[in-house]
């Protein structure tokens, strides 16, 4: 068990080359769950980057954040029921350069907490959109995809605009189903159907163009820079218009959620954060 281990260290701070010579991966850290999300039986669903190199773990199912970091080493908030610190239907958690905010899907609202999960106030969200997806540019504005209306609006300055950013009942195209939302750098919304379809809009929600991914069962939709990339639970990863493959180390199989900052991964699996670093060409 022990020989396993160190092989596992070995190899997850090598350098991965992959056979295309269009990309690279190269592994930054390796972060194992320390024992007390164990003991908690908190299980995330869900990464982001939180602040000063930690992160934000959600567990969807038992309702808990998690703020993991050597800032403030590990915090959690959350649970069921009612008041500041519970969550009914967790279902995104983002960052801004004023907190962190969590989108509660069936109490309709968004909560806002500092960096250290204290309780700063709240937004209900009218009409009542029973978010299904949600993101946040670098400046602070939150798109959030409503199954119900099949549309994205917009939150902005705790304000949402009751006329939806981008109505995908117009687009003949864009199925009711839709997979992932995400932004990249310039502020580009992707979106992800549930037939591995990519359609990119605008900032301002206009229509751009659409693709086809080719990765088979694709999960995660990551803005790489000035790419596109979808990924699936087998850490299979491809460019959707260039065709750049990335492949994620075995180690972190099967891939729980992708997430990017400029141009690094950070990917969860059942046990640890995996943060790589990604050269493309």
């Amino acid at each position: 068990m022990l020989r396993r281990h160190q092989n596992k260290l070995i190899f997850l701070f090598a350098v991965i080359s992959l056979s295309q010579a269009q990309a690279k991966l190269s592994v930054a850290d390796y972060q194992a769950f320390p024992p007390e999300l164990n003991i908690l039986n908190i299980k995330p669903s869900l990464v982001e980057w939180g602040i000063a190199g930690s992160f934000l773990l959600l567990d969807k199912i038992d309702n808990q954040l998690v703020s993991m970091g050597a800032l403030n080493g590990l915090q959690t908030v959350g649970g069921f029921g009612r008041g500041p610190f519970s969550f009914s239907e967790p279902i995104w958690v983002g960052v801004d350069p004023h907190g962190i905010s969590i989108i509660d899907r069936l109490e309709n609202k968004v909560i806002q907490l500092d960096y250290r999960l204290n309780y700063m106030g709240e937004i209900n969200l009218e009409p009542r959109l029973y978010p299904d997806l949600a993101a946040i540019d670098q400046w602070g504005k939150i798109l959030i995809y409503s199954s119900q209306f099949h549309s994205i609006f917009l939150l902005e300055n705790k304000l949402l605009n009751k006329i939806p950013l981008i109505d995908l009942n117009r687009f003949s195209k864009i199925g009711f189903c839709v997979k992932q939302i995400n932004i990249n750098e310039n502020g580009e919304i992707g979106l992800l159907d549930c037939d591995s379809n990519f359609h990119l809009f605008s900032r301002h929600g206009e229509y751009k163009n659409s693709f086809t991914s080719n990765i088979q069962s694709g999960k995660f939709l990551v803005p790489l820079r000035n790419s596109w990339f979808v990924f699936n639970e087998k850490g299979e990863g491809e460019s959707i218009i260039k065709k750049i493959k990335l492949k994620i180390p075995d180690v972190s199989l099967p891939v729980v959620d992708v997430k990017s900052l400029n141009r690094s991964l950070a990917v969860l699996s059942k046990d640890h954060i995996l943060i790589l670093n990604a050269k493309l060409k």
